[in-house]
């Protein structure tokens, strides 16, 4: 179960120490490879539940290995937001959890998620960010598992996520799958307005209410951007 603070903690941030700033990643294949935190990736973690693993190969797979454990790898994309149209990725699952109803806030164990946070740039976005970088502005999460597909306000921050299933957790196994969104027209569905820059992206496996283990990867996030302010995939010089 993912649990995120409530927002009123967020003045209680500027009393936390700050991950240090980041050079952009927005330049087509997000990073991934063994030293993840030397790429830029760091943990949320949640209050009493073990931390999911995240290791990464040289070829740049990561694994996500949620033993009875929920947590969110992240990687700030820019200092400044980047506009982005379409996000696309490939990902497997090895060891699969049961299915659960991911419309409810309790058991809604997955085997893998990917966030993709926005946000307008502003100092308040940039505070809620201190707090945990899933509350810099609205979210979308694109998920691996449940019952069933899902189109709908995210359980856990109905006001400012969305959940959007694309695997359920009958889906093939040991194989790698190729996704490819339409970030722009998710969110202008979502929240009736076009989608500002993204800031944050956030990979998760969680196997906490279950308490089981679950194993998957990930590989090739790729973004396409609006405009050509860096060298986005498929805008390559």
């Amino acid at each position: 179960m993912m649990r995120i603070p409530p927002l009123f903690c967020v003045l209680a941030a500027f009393g936390l120490a700050v991950p240090a700033p980041h050079d952009a990643h927005a330049a087509g294949t997000v990073p991934i490879r063994p030293d993840l935190a030397g790429a830029g990736w760091q943990m949320l973690s949640f209050s009493g539940i073990p931390e999911t693993t995240f290791t990464a190969s040289d070829d740049g797979v990561m694994d996500v290995t949620a033993d009875r454990s929920s947590s969110v790898l992240y990687l700030k994309i820019a200092d400044d937001p980047q506009p982005v149209r379409r996000l696309s990725w490939q990902w497997r699952v090895a060891d699969p959890l049961p299915a659960t109803d991911l419309s409810k806030t309790d058991g809604d164990d997955r085997m893998l998620s990917l966030y993709v946070a926005f946000s307008d740039g502003s100092l308040v976005s940039k505070a809620k960010a201190m707090m945990s970088p899933l509350a810099a502005g609205n979210v979308i999460n694109y998920v691996w598992g449940g019952t069933r597909a899902l189109d709908m306000p995210h359980p856990h921050f109905p006001d400012s996520g969305r959940l959007i299933v694309i695997r359920t957790a009958d889906a093939p196994l040991g194989q790698w799958i190729t996704e490819s969104v339409d970030l722009a027209a998710d969110y202008e569905r979502a929240f009736g307005r076009p989608a500002p820059g993204v800031a944050y992206i956030g990979i998760s496996g969680d196997a906490d209410d279950l308490g089981r283990v679950s194993k998957a990867s990930i590989r090739d996030i790729r973004f396409d951007c609006i405009e050509v302010r860096v060298a986005c995939a498929g805008n390559q010089p």
